[in-house]
């Protein structure tokens, strides 16, 4: 199992800081040894944390997920959550990101997995194993599902502005998988009354054509 130490932590720290840095300029900074450093640097390039760029290293969405989960420091989870949203172009709120995250973590010690198995750069992969153990989840982890869903998947804007990625149950009744909706916010998994209206329409116009 990979393991990171209080060196590797505070790289990380610095780097969802900094965002880019050299190892020159980590041992300005923190007065760690340049070559120790350059060592670190490396070996968290490997585990993909972090990666080389024309101007030196930068870190990756991987890499700031990463340091959320592990860091004691409330700046540093802040300033995740800041950068992450705008890795992932998430336009929800950063709260709800926390609850993603922290559900994230619940689920991943359940299954005794380590967070080191997960790609955190596509956040449709993470938001699709979470709604396999939708039960278990908080309102807030949802609402980022939804939202990671519509930004992903296509979707249909219903005659009241409502945008909408259309499923169907085991009964063959319709519902919004994600939703937009301009009186319930974001929703998963929502029975829409206008969405029926919708297919209802849609269907006549269908059967109006055929004959």
């Amino acid at each position: 199992m990979i393991k990171l130490d209080d060196l590797d932590i505070l790289v990380l720290e610095n780097f969802v800081l900094y965002l880019h840095l050299t190892s020159y300029k980590f041992s300005k900074i923190t007065g760690v040894p340049s070559a120790t450093a350059w060592r670190v640097f490396n070996r968290l390039a490997e585990l993909g944390l972090i990666k080389r760029d024309e101007r030196g290293f930068s870190i990756t969405a991987r890499g700031v997920v990463i340091a959320y989960l592990y860091t004691k420091k409330e700046n540093i989870r802040r300033n995740s959550l800041s950068t992450l949203k705008k890795m992932w172009k998430y336009d929800g709120d950063e709260i709800d990101l926390k609850h993603f995250l922290e559900d994230l973590c619940k689920i991943l010690k359940s299954l005794n997995l380590s967070p080191f198995i997960i790609c955190f750069n596509q956040p449709i992969t993470i938001a699709t194993m979470l709604y396999n153990r939708i039960n278990e989840l908080s309102e807030q982890t949802k609402r980022v599902i939804a939202n990671i869903f519509l930004n992903f998947f296509p979707s249909v804007d219903l005659n009241n502005g409502c945008k909408v990625i259309i499923s169907f149950d085991k009964n063959g009744n319709p519902y919004a998988l994600a939703a937009d909706c301009k009186k319930e916010g974001i929703k998963l998994n929502y029975y829409c009354p206008e969405l029926i209206k919708f297919l209802g329409k849609e269907s006549n116009v269908l059967l109006q054509r055929i004959r």
